[in-house]
């Protein structure tokens, strides 16, 4: 146990944003002041490739597990995923190498991206109407600024809602991407404040019309936005990332070993500080 205590000492605390159905274009047409900052003051990429099906469980299973579906064995938004004994969550890596983990999210098929008593804190809130949305912003602030997590996801569900009821890019999506980018401000205040986590901010599916199963790059590309202090400033990122990329980089940030099953590459090229682990891909 003493070696789990040294090795949390050394973690970098790390938040990973998932904003669903969110897509680049919107970040540009979009009120989005928090995001605006963010890519100024981090490295951004517009073109991060999803997977096939690009749907939510799916997706959000790949970006854990750093492997594609039909390997982790998630292929649809069912409520009991049979996922692959291979697969390590990031949630799993991270506990096992002596880190905390908090989770909030709108979405309840996403508690099966841990296993039974891997969490730290879990919170579950329904979005009825999009004030819930603020609220569960709130209470992630909170214990983020409060309970210090070293890992924790916060997802937010209102801009897929809006654009399957009026359609990706519509006014009344653009406005939910703003209402988004609202409550993403009240935990990226804390964060910076007290300049201690890094964050990542991406997706798992954009959308064109008012769904999302095609292969048009409107779907099949999202933005990706890594901030904090081993970030470099205004940075581009020019190589191709996917997001089986996620879960590695979030290792490298947190400074711990990427899991031996996970396929992805850690973004190292936009940290500040290179990560000296053992073993570590890098995205070439």
């Amino acid at each position: 146990m003493k070696f789990l205590e040294e090795a949390r000492k050394k973690m970098n605390k790390t938040l990973l944003v998932i904003i669903d159905g969110l897509t680049s274009a919107a970040i540009e047409k979009a009120t989005t002041p928090t995001l605006d900052y963010l890519i100024q003051k981090g490295a951004f990429t517009p073109g991060v490739k999803t997977v096939t099906p690009p749907i939510t469980l799916p997706s959000h299973f790949s970006i854990f597990t750093s492997l594609a579906p039909y390997s982790h064995g998630v292929l649809t938004n069912t409520a009991l995923p049979n996922m692959s004994a291979a697969a390590q969550s990031l949630f799993g890596h991270v506990k096992s190498n002596g880190g905390t983990v908090s989770s909030f999210y709108s979405w309840e098929h996403l508690r099966n991206l841990s296993l039974p008593g891997t969490m730290d804190h879990s919170f579950f809130l329904r979005l009825r109407q999009k004030q819930d949305l603020i609220e569960l912003a709130g209470i992630a602030a909170c214990h983020i600024l409060h309970q210090t997590p070293d890992f924790c996801f916060v997802y937010f569900e209102w801009t897929d809602i809006i654009g399957h009821c009026f359609g990706w890019m519509s006014p009344e999506y653009l406005e939910a991407v703003k209402m988004v980018d609202r409550a993403l401000g009240l935990i990226v205040e804390g964060i910076v404040r007290e300049d201690n986590y890094h964050l990542i901010v991406t997706s798992d599916h954009g959308g064109k019309g008012k769904n999302h199963l095609e292969n048009f790059p409107e779907i099949t590309r999202v933005p990706l936005i890594a901030f904090g202090p081993d970030i470099r400033e205004n940075f581009r990122i020019e190589k191709e990332v996917s997001l089986l990329d996620i879960a590695p980089t979030i290792a490298a940030l947190l400074n711990i070993p990427p899991h031996f099953a996970w396929e992805g590459k850690g973004l190292t090229q936009m940290m500040e500080k290179k990560p000296c682990l053992g073993g570590l891909r890098q995205a070439s």
